[in-house]
């Protein structure tokens, strides 16, 4: 049987050509990203453009969907690359191993795609990622806080908000207003600021609290570039679940098919 016909017996032949002719952008590949952007490849999307500058870690083996001993030390988007390709020959794959900056998030946002997934972790590029997508009236959707939780039933998706009980999704919605988001219908949304869902993926399961860094670093200072944060504990079932929904998402935009 060729590559992709149970899909295409889901979407039937305009559905896989299609998905065949689309671009999707995904900034991040850890333990959400990972996921989604190899369910992408296996769904049967064309064209990939992976956006991390980081490597695999022994600390991401436990949740990251291509992370394999052999592989530390590599870039997860070379990594993410070569299992693409393995999965389906004919994939094409943009890596771009560069990391996404706050005020730079806007420059960094390819042109042509017909989805772009957030997978982002770090608050300051999350949300100004999500406001020039926003801004550009682009289809995107984004993953909020995963880790420290154990229960993928308690995942949910919709309009960011809409979530509760995701204190990153809090803190994202709070700045988005003051960059003059609201929701739609929204009466705050008036007066010149612009309305937008800004679909998510948000869990409302209490998180484990994060350890700090073993070295001694402190959370919020800044070393080689790069902000140092507490350590939160994760596993392999909310980030890898996530990541599942964010790429059904891309491909029922895709599709055109509505969510329910």
């Amino acid at each position: 049987m060729p590559f992709g016909e149970r899909t295409r017996l889901l979407t039937g032949n305009s559905g896989a050509a299609r998905l065949s002719a689309a671009k999707v952008c995904i900034f991040g590949l850890g333990g959400v990203g990972a996921a989604a952007a190899m369910d992408l490849v296996r769904a049967g999307v064309g064209s990939i453009v992976a956006i991390d500058f980081d490597t695999v870690s022994e600390s991401n083996l436990n949740r990251l969907y291509f992370g394999y001993s052999g592989e530390v030390g590599r870039p997860k988007v070379d990594v993410f690359a070569d299992y693409a390709r393995r999965v389906n020959p004919d994939v094409e794959i943009e890596s771009i191993g560069t990391i996404v900056r706050g005020a730079e998030a806007a420059g960094m946002v390819p042109d042509g795609c017909d989805y772009y997934i957030d997978c982002i972790d770090t608050l300051n590029p999350k949300v100004n990622l999500l406001s020039a997508l926003a801004r550009r009236f682009l289809p995107f959707a984004s993953s909020m806080g995963t880790a420290g939780r154990l229960a993928p039933e308690r995942l949910r998706f919709g309009s960011l908000w809409e979530t509760n009980g995701c204190p990153l999704a809090s803190t994202v919605r709070k700045r988005l207003r003051r960059l003059g988001f609201g929701p739609v219908g929204d009466i705050h949304s008036v007066n010149g600021s612009i309305a937008q869902e800004f679909l998510c993926v948000w869990s409302d399961e209490p998180a484990v609290p994060p350890a700090m860094p073993s070295d001694g670093s402190i959370p919020g200072d800044t070393v080689n570039g790069i902000r140092v944060r507490a350590i939160q504990g994760s596993g392999p079932f909310v980030p890898q679940a996530a990541g599942h929904m964010l790429a059904s998402l891309a491909v029922r935009g895709i599709l055109g098919i509505p969510r329910t």
